[in-house]
């Protein structure tokens, strides 16, 4: 009879001891990581209210990671988000800030290669710019990039697209609505995503994140070269989770990532863009929208 009993009394205890461990390990893990996210950058100055900062990890995720940020402070009411836009031309992001005279921008949504315009919805001071195409293909266009958006206004926010129904008509209050995806972050919790090549391979990314204390959090990490990995959809949403982001949001990525700063070197370009396939800062990828950082 004792027999038949010990194997019952040892595996349970065994399998929650065995879990209880993991999750230790689990959280151990990610909080290295987040004070490993938190600790080291170079941050200075570029505007009253806009710091840049940048970081060069030798080993995030596993891996060499070059990650630059801009910090808005979006308490600053001189300061302005705004959407730079061409609907039939495509642009470089150092064009669109220095014909702006912007502060700082960074790359905004997924765009029409081909012809140009974006394929997600966009409208900026009331307008219409563009409606979703998601009649494109998956090469195009992908229902997910067109999940959430960055809503301008009196405030800023992050909101989700309510399901069948249009942007527009919903969200009359924001007269800019920039949207995107796939959304990293919502009410402080990662967002689980599904298995899918662009979400699951590292590459560069831009991605926008919103803090408690109203902070709007641009980031660009580069990707695609030896120097630096570049980060999958999830290790995305970590490093904004670690930036105690509680909403974020992923842009136009790949080739595309670029962050410019006005009056840096090399053009501004702080980030490496590799549209030209090296890991220098000359490798821009002409856009067909970029988001700005001004003084009103």
């Amino acid at each position: 009879m004792y027999k038949k009993k010990l194997p019952r009394l040892i595996k349970p205890a065994f399998h929650h001891g065995f879990l209880f461990f993991v999750m230790a390990l689990l959280i151990a893990g990610c909080s290295t990581m987040q004070k490993q996210v938190r600790s080291g950058w170079a941050t200075k100055e570029v505007s009253p209210g806009v710091q840049l900062s940048h970081k060069y990890f030798s080993s995030l995720f596993h891996a060499p990671e070059n990650i630059n940020m801009i910090n808005i402070d979006l308490a600053d009411t001189t300061l302005k988000i705004s959407i730079a836009y061409n609907d039939s031309l495509l642009e470089a992001v150092s064009e669109f800030g220095k014909a702006d005279n912007a502060i700082a921008a960074v790359n905004g949504n997924f765009f029409n290669t081909h012809i140009g315009g974006s394929v997600c919805f966009l409208k900026v001071d009331g307008r219409v710019v563009n409606h979703t195409h998601d009649e494109l293909d998956g090469t195009l266009y992908l229902p997910w990039l067109d999940s959430a958006a960055l809503a301008i206004g009196k405030r800023v926010e992050i909101i989700i697209r309510p399901p069948g129904t249009g942007w527009y008509q919903n969200h009359y209050d924001f007269p800019t609505i920039i949207s995107a995806g796939p959304l990293l972050i919502w009410n402080s919790r990662i967002v689980r995503q599904q298995m899918h090549k662009f979400n699951d391979t590292r590459y560069s990314r831009t991605g926008v994140g919103l803090t408690k204390d109203d902070h709007l959090l641009l980031l660009a990490v580069d990707g695609n070269a030896k120097e630096s990995a570049g980060v999958s959809i999830p290790e995305f949403a970590q490093l904004f989770k670690a930036l105690k982001c509680v909403s974020a949001l992923n842009f136009d990525g790949g080739g595309s990532t670029t962050m410019w700063v006005s009056g840096e070197p090399e053009n501004g370009v702080v980030s490496h863009p590799t549209d030209n396939k090296k890991y220098d800062h000359a490798g821009e990828r002409k856009v067909a929208n970029a988001i700005l950082i001004m003084r009103k």
